[in-house]
């Protein structure tokens, strides 16, 4: 069995653990809307002949609040028409958490040195297991085939719609670098 050179190998972890609370408007505790709890990160390099070297970073994020939706408000049509969006339901002010989220970033850089400047060529693959994150679903009126907003209650309440919200990509990058 081989042994492992560490000689050229660095890492460093962080954690963080996080609580942002506020006062409500009745005095009553409640999460801010930066109450992940828990920020962890790892990262680390590895340096390899002739001026070969690869990376990665690892980050994890605790779920964010977030206040649900009053729909009941929102689907009014004059409510709506006065806002032009769903309302927040702020009797419940951050009483939701979205899901955790986390993402491995890896790098892989080649260093080439002349005379007087050096060429740097790299290529960077963030979201490299295309992880989605998923936000507070959107919020909606419906619409006909015609385009229309659908309604009930004799044209006084909207016909809602949730739209997820989920983004995130795996993002490749190649890149040059010269230092004069």
């Amino acid at each position: 069995m081989g042994r492992a050179n560490f000689k050229s190998f660095s890492s460093i972890a962080s954690y963080t653990f996080v609580r942002s609370l506020f006062n409500d408007i009745n005095n009553k505790e409640i999460p801010s809307s930066w109450d992940s709890r828990h920020l962890f990160t790892i990262t680390g390099s590895k340096e390899f002949n002739k001026n070969w070297r690869a990376g990665f970073k690892w980050r994890y994020v605790g779920g964010l609040p977030y206040t649900p939706y009053d729909l009941e408000k929102s689907k009014n049509v004059a409510a709506w028409n006065a806002s032009g969006r769903a309302y927040n339901d702020f009797t419940k002010l951050n009483s939701e958490r979205l899901k955790p989220f986390h993402q491995l970033d890896i790098r892989v850089d080649k260093n080439f040195f002349f005379r007087s400047w050096s060429l740097m060529i790299y290529v960077d693959i963030q979201n490299l297991y295309n992880l989605k994150y998923t936000g507070q679903e959107y919020i909606i009126r419906q619409k006909d085939e015609n385009g229309s907003y659908m309604t009930t209650d004799n044209g006084k309440s909207y016909i809602l719609q949730a739209v997820e919200n989920e983004s995130g990509n795996v993002l490749p990058t190649i890149g040059i670098m010269i230092k004069l």
